[in-house]
C-alpha cells in the first residue's frame, strides 16, 4: 500500500468506528461508556498500525543506507519516506558531481603547479650554472633574482656605505645603488632613465676579484609586457678576460709579424736602391746579391714558420695521433740533428730510457718538436761542447730531456722563451731565427699532446728543456688466448 493509501485508510477507519459507535449509541444498543471504549480501542489499533507502518519503512531506509553501494531507492510511493529519501540521495548525488569536479579541477591546477615549480626550479638551475651573471630587477627597481656567476658584483654592508658617497651615482635609484657595483649601478641608472629611447645598453667594465682583475662586458635590457608596460631590467655579465687578451695577443701578433717583415724588407730595399744607383763595383754588388739572398731566405723562413703554426692552431694539419714507442720517434729525431752536431764538432750523445715508453702521439708533430729543440741546442752550443738527448719514466709520464752545454739563456729572458717573435737578445747574433721554433714546441707539446715544457738555464752553462707528456696507449693491447691443452 502506498502512502496515501494508507493516509486515506486510516481516515476511513477512524470515520466507520465513529458512525458505527453513534449508532450503537443511538439504538442504545451499548451505553455511551462502552461506545468511547470501543472508539479509543479503535483508534489505538489505528494508531499501533500507522507506527509498526512507520518503523518498517525507517528499517528499509536504514538497510539501504548500510548498503555500500547507495543506489536510488524503488519504494519512493510505498514507503512513508520514500520521497524524502529520494530527494536526498539526488542531492548527494548532484554534491557529490560537484566535489568530483572540483576534486579534478583541484588535481589538475596542483599538477600544473608542480609543473611550474619543477620548470622554475629547472631555470634556476640552469642560470645557476651559467659562467654569465645574471641580475633581474622588478619595475621599483629591486633586486628579484641573481645567479651564483653574479654574487661577486653584488655590494656588502661596507660597500654599501661606499657607494651610497659615491656623487657620481647620483642618476641611479638609491635601492640600485645599495645592491649592485658603481659600475653597474651607473648602467642601470642609464638604461632605466633612457628607456623610451632605448630599452637596452652596455657597458665594459674592469672588477678585481679575489685580487684578480678582469675584464667584463655588462648588457642591461627595460623589459616590458604586451601592453608596454614596465616590468623590470635584467642585466647579463659576461667574463671577456680571455677575448680581451686574445686580441692584444693578436694585436701583438700582428706587430711582430710586421716588425720582422719590415726588417728584412728594409734591408732588401736599401741593397736594391745602392744596386740602381750603378756606384757599386762587381765585387761590392756580389757582396750585396748576397745579401739580399739571405734576407729573402729569412722572410722564407719566417713565412714557412708562421704558415706551420697558423695551420696546426687553426686545425687545417689534421691531428693523427696513434699508439708509438717513445724511444722510435727520439733516434730518428737524433739521427735527423747528428750529421749538423758532428759538422760543428759538437758531441751529441743520446741516453734512452731501457724501459719500453708507449705513448699515443702525433709521430710526425712530436719528432719535428724534438727535432726543433736539438736544432736549437746544436745551433746555440759552441763548437766542442756537448748536447744530450735524455729518456725516462716517471711515474705515469714519459720524460724527455734535451740538455746542452752552451751559451745558456739569461733569467730575465726564460719567463719569454716561448712567446712568438721572441729571440734572447743576447744571442741574436750567433744564429738567425724567427722567434717561432720555441712557440711551434710549446704549442705541439701542450695543447696537442696535454703535456707540459719547462726550462732551466744559466749563461755560459748550458740549457736543458724537459718536455712531459702522457704515458700510456690509447688501446690496450689484447692478451693472446692460451689454447687449453687437448685431452688424450
Amino acid at each position: 500500500m502506498n502512502l496515501s493509501g494508507k493516509y486515506w485508510f486510516l481516515i476511513l477507519l477512524l470515520l466507520t468506528v465513529s458512525c458505527v459507535d453513534n449508532l450503537l449509541v443511538i439504538s442504545q444498543t451499548v451505553n455511551p461508556g462502552s461506545a468511547l471504549v470501543i472508539a479509543l480501542t479503535a483508534s489505538l489499533a489505528c494508531w499501533a498500525w500507522l507506527m509498526k507502518s512507520i518503523k518498517n519503512d525507517q528499517q528499509q531506509i536504514t538497510a539501504c543506507l548500510r548498503n555500500p553501494a547507495l543506489t536510488r531507492p524503488d519504494f519512493q510511493r510505498k514507503n512513508f519516506y520514500g520521497n524524502v529519501f529520494a530527494e536526498a540521495i539526488r542531492k548527494m548525488e548532484d554534491s557529490d558531481s560537484e566535489l568530483t569536479s572540483t576534486n579534478q579541477v583541484k588535481s589538475m591546477l596542483k599538477a600544473r603547479v608542480n609543473s611550474l615549480l619543477k620548470k622554475e626550479a629547472l631555470v634556476e638551475s640552469v642560470l645557476d650554472n651559467l659562467e654569465t651573471g645574471v641580475l633581474i630587477f622588478d619595475a621599483k627597481h629591486e633586486l628579484e633574482f641573481t645567479n651564483q656567476a653574479a654574487s661577486a658584483f653584488l655590494l656588502t654592508g661596507t660597500d654599501q656605505d661606499y657607494a651610497s658617497c659615491d656623487s657620481s651615482l647620483s642618476l641611479g635609484k638609491p635601492v640600485v645603488e645599495k645592491t649592485v657595483i658603481p659600475a653597474l649601478a651607473k648602467l642601470l641608472a642609464k638604461t632605466i632613465e633612457r628607456k623610451e629611447a632605448t630599452f637596452r645598453r652596455r657597458t665594459e667594465f674592469e672588477f678585481t676579484s679575489n685580487g684578480v682583475s678582469t675584464q667584463y662586458r655588462a648588457v642591461a635590457t627595460n623589459l616590458s609586457d604586451e601592453n608596454q608596460v614596465c616590468l623590470g631590467t635584467v642585466v647579463v655579465v659576461e667574463n671577456i678576460g680571455e677575448e680581451t687578451d686574445e686580441k692584444t695577443q693578436h694585436a701583438e701578433f700582428v706587430s711582430s709579424v710586421a716588425h720582422e717583415l719590415k726588417t728584412p724588407m728594409s734591408g732588401i730595399k736599401a741593397y736594391i736602391e745602392m744596386l740602381l744607383d750603378g756606384d757599386c763595383e762587381p765585387e761590392e754588388a756580389t757582396e750585396l746579391y748576397g745579401f739580399i739572398n739571405d734576407q729573402i731566405d729569412r722572410l722564407t723562413r719566417l713565412v714557412n714558420s708562421m704558415l706551420n703554426l697558423a695551420r696546426i692552431e687553426s686545425g687545417v694539419v689534421e691531428i693523427k695521433r696513434h699508439d708509438h714507442e717513445l724511444n722510435d720517434i727520439l733516434k730518428t729525431a737524433s739521427d735527423v740533428i747528428s750529421p749538423t752536431a758532428t759538422e760543428k764538432d759538437i758531441k751529441f750523445t743520446t741516453e734512452l730510457s731501457d724501459m719500453y715508453l708507449p705513448v699515443h702521439v702525433d709521430k710526425d708533430m712530436l719528432g719535428q718538436a724534438i727535432i726543433n729543440l736539438l736544432s736549437n741546442a746544436v745551433k746555440y752550443t759552441p763548437h766542442g761542447h756537448e748536447v744530450r738527448l735524455r729518456s725516462r719514466m716517471e711515474d705515469t709520464s714519459a720524460v724527455i730531456e734535451v740538455r746542452d752545454t752552451g751559451m745558456g739563456i739569461p733569467e730575465n729572458s726564460l719567463p719569454h722563451i716561448f712567446d712568438r717573435f721572441y729571440r734572447v737578445p743576447e744571442n741574436n747574433r750567433s744564429a738567425a731565427g724567427t722567434g717561432l721554433g720555441l712557440a711551434l714546441v710549446h704549442f705541439i707539446v701542450t695543447n696537442v699532446h696535454n703535456g707540459s715544457i719547462s726550462v732551466q738555464s744559466r749563461v755560459n752553462e748550458g740549457t736543458c728543456f724537459t718536455v712531459t707528456i702522457p704515458l700510456g696507449h690509447n688501446e690496450q693491447k689484447r692478451k693472446k688466448q692460451l689454447i687449453p691443452p687437448v685431452n688424450a
